[in-house]
């Protein structure tokens, strides 16, 4: 079988201004897992829109802090956290 090779130059503001915004969602949670970048808005939420406020960028870091944390905690800690999300 023939190999061929091909060459897509792709400039990445097109690329990014071409994706719908779930396809821009599944990106930033795909560079997020690789550990490339950190949520600074809250998730479903468009950064043009408004600025963050001082409490939204303090709740995103505690999320991200918890999420790095995981692993790391204890049982009873990961019940207390499901148990607050239970509530809401």
């Amino acid at each position: 079988m023939p190999e061929f090779e091909t060459y897509v130059d792709v400039d990445v503001d097109d690329f990014w201004y071409e994706c719908s915004t779930r396809e821009k969602e599944e990106f930033i949670d795909m560079l997020e897992t690789g550990g490339w970048v950190k949520r600074i808005t809250p998730k479903g939420t468009d950064p043009s829109e408004r600025q963050p406020s001082m409490l939204d960028i303090e709740w995103q870091e505690m999320c991200n802090k918890l999420s790095e944390l995981r692993l790391n905690m204890s049982r009873e800690d990961e019940d207390l956290i499901k148990e607050i999300l239970k509530k809401y």
